[in-house]
């Protein structure tokens, strides 16, 4: 059976079609998956921390107090994310932020920061329903804390960057019975911080260059460092009171003459 020369091209046509079809196809499965996209909505000020963040560096921390602590280790630290309400029809949702969840596999690192450190007796993650209020403030959070039985709290959430492809977290570390601001933690990450693929980990985990994922690593490191800076100011409490027999001089010691006992012989 011959072919006609019109279907002959109509055939070659439909050929050449496929073949760019799948090698689009082929070529798009071998490109890499974009990294993940950097967090993009509302950031916390200064303010909302009662705090100036200006002059801190993108990555590290600053310890506010001015003086040593006493007896605040060993102790617990209770962990609490600030996010936005999701209801944004109210106009006073646009100032507040409140107590949010905090996902499983980033309460479990929190959970485990102070592994290996005898002064942090655990790590105590809060959620929504931790405070009294929603939309509670760094006092009242402080507060829940030392109901927890928590000496610190570390209040952070979402910081602003200056660059896209950037994420970053800020954070207050307060003392929970006064409510003090004791330090205040920073990090951030960009595309500079990528990292190769790890070997250990599952070839769709794409973790290595998430930016929110980098930021989150480096600030939790910058915590951790930041607590154990913290413990080497700690001063142990005093165990024992002093001895009003040493303290004052012998003439203002006080002397009780007690009226002699029959012993039980005697008595009988």
């Amino acid at each position: 059976m011959r072919i006609r020369t019109s279907t002959r091209w109509v055939l070659a046509v439909v050929a050449w079609g496929l073949t760019a079809v799948c090698c689009g196809l082929l070529a798009c499965s071998q490109q890499p998956e974009p990294p993940p996209v950097a967090y993009v909505g509302p950031t916390l000020a200064g303010d909302d921390l009662g705090v100036k963040a200006s002059g801190v560096s993108k990555t590290g921390f600053d310890i506010l107090e001015t003086h040593s602590s006493t007896g605040r280790f060993p102790g617990a630290v209770a962990v609490a994310r600030l996010v936005k309400p999701g209801n944004f029809f109210k106009s006073d949702n646009a100032q507040r932020w409140e107590v949010g969840e905090i996902g499983f596999e980033e309460a479990i690192t929190w959970n485990s920061l102070g592994n290996r450190v005898p002064a942090i007796r655990e790590m105590i993650v809060l959620d929504k329903l931790s405070t009294v209020s929603p939309t509670a403030n760094i006092r009242e959070i402080a507060g829940s804390a030392r109901r927890l039985e928590a000496g610190l709290v570390l209040i952070y959430g979402p910081a602003p960057v200056t660059e896209d492809e950037h994420a970053a977290l800020w954070g207050v570390i307060v003392d929970s019975t006064t409510a003090d601001k004791v330090a205040f933690v920073q990090a951030a990450a960009g595309p500079g911080d990528y990292e190769p693929p790890h070997a250990d980990r599952r070839k769709e985990d794409r973790r290595h260059w998430d930016v929110n994922y980098l930021a989150r690593d480096k600030f939790q490191k910058q915590v951790r460092q930041c607590l154990l800076a913290l413990i080497d100011r700690d001063r142990p409490p005093a165990t024992t009171q002093p001895n009003p027999w040493q303290t004052k001089p012998a003439k203002e010691q006080p002397i009780y003459l007690l009226p002699p006992r029959p012993t039980p012989m005697q008595a009988w």
